[in-house]
């Protein structure tokens, strides 16, 4: 757990850090998460995390920061109580949808995320930042079509995009498609062309193309657009050091995977198959648990035996399996299962000729059991064997040429029997099946870097990690390259990159194979067996010390200090374009980061702190926003868009008055404009003078009559201002322009209702509700007017639908209490009022009703207590006005029956 916060001094440093990272470095957001959360600063490490994410979808370390921030801190939780509260209230909030999908997106939960995104599609068609997010989401699964179509629909309300052209030219890029990842790429850069990650995966692209000039030009610009592309940092783990279990540190997202793999109790099997299904999660001492449990209930034991044995095999515990495998052998001697997984115990554990009489017994049973056959191959060939291996390896090819374990290990034995042109056709059998397995790529890369074709090898060892991002040995690889190729900032880039997944190097092993239906368990094993590895002259390698820093040193030699090319001049293509781009798909740290690096290339300064003001104001940093519109306006003191920024910076901040005056400097400037004049009347508004405020949006309304959204703003002051057919003229309009405006249906609803049309009003409501079922308040209003006009069975309905979707929403359930003491169900309103209390005790409109119920039972004591509760609760409001006038009513009671008895 991360300790509290030692003292101000500590939290100086950590803004001192904030203040002076890169902020388009992913690293340095992630470290500074770290630094958060060890000092107890749970949202801040959150916001940080988050950062790093967004900046780069696949930090694997941030993403598990994160979940730990998330779900350890219990921080998860109120975030997400908090989204769903509020779209409880505003089912139309779009950032709420917004927030609540980013949140799912960054924990890697993306059916929730698309689930989020989707319904914010339904109120906004076109909303082309909750398009983008969900090609994003399906990108994470895996399905790049969908993610594509997503991508060209945002497209085709976006045209001019060069986010969403570079998305279609990634997800084409993973595809295969490099002629059309280039064709995207390229139109990305003519739209924005300062933007680094399309020059940098446009190098990938070309390098995969065989142009590999183009290519390291490409490169050579991302980084200079990007410096952070080219160099790299150890990133820090909340995890990395901590003995106790990822499922620990997270324990809520372990439990519920746990209650998603139970199985029926009572069956033959129960532990079993329980077992079983914590094995498929990788929850391993679990399974044993599991599997002891069913030898104790008398399940089959030679099935549980032997799944033990396949669970110490999985953990790497040889010793434990060979004598299960004993035990279930002695039973099942003819098994070639069996003395096959055997054999892979006794290899773990060194005991190469014992694991090979195993293979060799399974084979005597079955001479067809190619797992057998490669994991004898793989024993000769430790065993110094070469030619035996190969040959077992080929028999066991020709019996199953898709096993994909085998080719590589044939690959790799060819490889080291010094026959790469050999290897390199094995590896790419491999890919001929699978075109994205990342060891195939890797193996591939390694036989071109040793062919000295090094432009070749970098792309192999690219798509290598493209495939599997925390692959360090291909980080390793890819770094040896491009030193070779002269890109000696990529090398150290890619070499820290290694060093922060794996500080050793490990490459490719040999693939053991048991025969395991839901599982695919590293068995893998060293080339050699033989003990220290020598020199060619037959010596010990000697030790050496490593020095870190050295390294750094070594890379800055050589480093070639090449000036940076100057940039062609683009007229008409604004350098802040891509970050206005980001801004607008609501990816708002990629916006920051953006204008900060064009900025530190010279850009225009007040188009900067305009849009550094946007992102704060987004992102509901509203001090910082009006720091950078002030500073701005004091550079030009007449920029619309900054006076703009100031206005709504000081309305959120409550300042309504400051407000005001920079809002008319903003209508002098700008007298026409329809959002000017909303904003201007808004500012008035809360200033409090709505009858000018009035007069604007009438203004507006002439300027813009097609507009549902300021039609509903004119009905809104008409009606605060007493005008109510004004304020239903301007609805009904409204609702004509967009007959879905669920807002405005409610709005007009509530409006008839207040005036007695029943009819009227219940039409409207349904309406909104049709637009948008889950309308919390319009569900409300629908049973309040049913109630008002004596129809209370009626208003039962949608309270009944919306306590179906939100079974703990209080006022729901006071409403329903109230209703059926309006049709004198008085057992059932005091089982729904108790509930509320159970919740909230001090809730006064339910302690108000369970006054009423024990008055209809006599109990005029009792309900007065009750009621004198609720004018303590809350003196001035409504509930507390009932509460007086029933207190005295049930006062005059007491004393009527008081004088009766005397």
């Amino acid at each position: 757990m991360a300790q509290s916060l030692a003292s101000e001094r500590d939290l100086e440093i950590l803004r001192s850090f904030a203040r002076r990272i890169d902020p388009s470095d992913a690293g340095a957001h992630n470290n500074l998460g770290v630094l958060y959360y060890n000092k107890g600063l749970c949202e801040e490490a959150v916001a940080a995390f988050s950062r790093a994410l967004e900046l780069d979808p696949k930090m694997q370390v941030a993403q598990r920061n994160l979940e730990i921030a998330y779900f350890r801190t219990g921080y998860y939780h109120r975030r997400v109580a908090e989204l769903r509260e509020r779209l409880r209230q505003h089912p139309d909030d779009r950032d709420a949808h917004w927030e609540l999908g980013r949140a799912y997106a960054l924990l890697g939960e993306t059916e929730d995320a698309v689930a989020e995104f989707t319904r914010l599609l339904e109120r906004y068609p076109d909303d082309v930042g909750a398009l983008v997010q969900l090609g994003l989401a399906e990108k994470t699964n895996g399905n790049l079509e969908a993610s594509q179509r997503w991508f060209e629909r945002a497209l085709a309300c976006d045209p001019a995009s060069p986010l969403v052209h570079f998305y279609i030219g990634e997800v084409a890029y993973n595809r295969g498609l490099n002629d059309e990842a280039l064709a995207a790429l390229e139109r990305s850069i003519q739209l924005g062309p300062d933007n680094p990650d399309a020059h940098y995966l446009k190098g990938f692209v070309l390098g995969d193309m065989g142009r590999h000039e183009e290519a390291r030009a490409a490169t050579a610009r991302a980084m200079e657009l990007n410096p952070s592309l080219a160099r790299a940092q150890a990133n820090l783990s909340l995890d990395r050091y901590n003995t106790a279990t990822f499922q620990e540190l997270v324990p809520e997202r372990a439990e519920r995977e746990r209650r998603a793999m139970q199985v029926a109790a009572g069956g033959t099997l129960a532990h079993y198959n329980l077992g079983l299904a914590f094995r498929q999660k990788g929850y391993y001492a679990e399974a044993l648990g599991e599997y002891r449990l069913a030898l104790e209930r008398g399940e089959d034991e030679s099935l549980v035996l032997q799944a033990m044995a396949e669970v110490h095999l999985f953990r790497r515990e040889p010793q434990q399996a060979v004598e299960l495998y004993d035990r279930v052998l002695a039973v099942q001697p003819d098994s070639p299962k069996l003395w096959c997984e055997r054999g892979v115990a006794l290899h773990q554990s060194g005991r190469l000729d014992d694991a090979m009489a195993s293979y060799e017994r399974a084979l005597a049973l079955d001479g067809a059991y190619v797992l057998a056959k490669n994991n004898l191959a793989v024993a000769l060939s430790q065993a110094g064997r070469m030619d035996e291996a190969l040959d077992a390896f080929r028999s066991a090819l020709a019996a199953q040429p898709g096993f994909v374990k085998g080719w590589l290990n044939l690959a790799l034995l060819l490889v080291r029997a010094g026959q790469p042109a050999l290897g390199r056709e094995a590896y790419e059998q491999v890919l001929r099946a699978n075109p994205q397995h990342p060891v195939a790529w890797n193996g591939v890369g390694l036989v071109l870097a040793e062919m000295r074709e090094f432009a070749e090898a970098r792309n192999a060892f690219g798509h290598a990690i493209e495939a599997r991002p925390d692959y360090a040995e291909a980080h390793y690889n890819l770094s040896f390259t491009l030193s070779n190729l002269g890109d000696f900032d990529g090398a150290l880039r890619e070499t820290r990159r290694a060093l922060d997944l794996d500080p050793y190097y490990v490459p490719q092993k040999f693939e053991l194979a048991i025969d395991v239906e839901y599982e695919d368990p590293d068995l893998s094993v060293t080339p050699s067996l033989s003990g220290d590895e020598r020199m060619a002259d037959g010596s010990e390698v000697p030790a050496f010390a490593f020095d870190a820093s050295s390294l750094d040193a070594l890379f800055g030699e050589l480093r070639q200090e090449t000036p940076p090319a100057e940039p062609e001049p683009r007229p008409g293509v604004s350098p802040f374009a891509m970050a206005a781009d980001y801004l607008a798909k609501g990816l708002l740290d990629r916006a920051s980061a953006e204008v900060s690096r064009v900025l530190a290339r010279g850009g225009n300064a007040i188009e900067g702190l305009i849009l550094q003001g946007d992102i704060f104001s987004r992102q509901g940093l509203y001090g910082e926003a009006l720091e950078r519109y002030r500073t701005a306006r004091r550079m030009n003191g007449i920029s619309p868009r900054a006076m703009s920024g100031e206005t709504v910076a000081l309305l959120r901040l409550g300042r309504g008055a400051e407000a005001r005056g920079v809002a008319e400097q903003l209508l002098a400037a700008d007298p026409t404009g329809v959002e000017t004049l909303l904003l201007v009347a808004r500012a008035r508004l809360e200033s409090g003078d709505p009858d000018s405020a009035y007069g604007l949006l009438l203004q507006a309304r002439a300027v813009a009559p097609d507009r549902a959204d300021v039609l509903k703003q004119v009905g809104d002051v008409a009606r605060a201002l007493g005008d109510l057919e004004g304020a239903k003229q301007a609805y009904r309009e409204a609702l004509q322009l967009d007959h879905g405006f669920a807002a405005v249906q409610y709005e007009l609803g509530t409006l008839l209702g207040d005036e007695g049309d029943a009819e009227g009003a219940e039409a409207a409501l349904l309406a909104a509700l049709d637009a948008v079922p889950t309308y919390v308040q319009a569900a409300m209003a629908l049973a309040q007017v049913r109630r008002r006009f004596h129809r209370a069975r009626e208003a039962l309905l949608p309270l009944i639908d919306l306590l179906k979707r939100d079974p703990y929403n209080l006022e729901a359930l006071l409403l329903v209490a109230e209703t059926l003491v309006d049709l004198r169900r008085h057992e059932d309103a005091m089982i729904a009022a108790v509930r509320v209390l159970r919740f909230a005790p001090d809730h006064a409109g339910a302690l108000w009703v369970m006054g009423v119920l024990l008055m209809r039972r006599h109990r005029y004591r009792e309900a007065i207590a009750r009621w004198n509760r609720v004018v303590e609760l809350d003196p001035t409001g409504e509930y507390a006005a009932r509460a007086r006038r029933d207190a005295r009513t049930a006062a005059d009671l007491l004393r009527i029956f008081a004088r009766e008895e005397n």
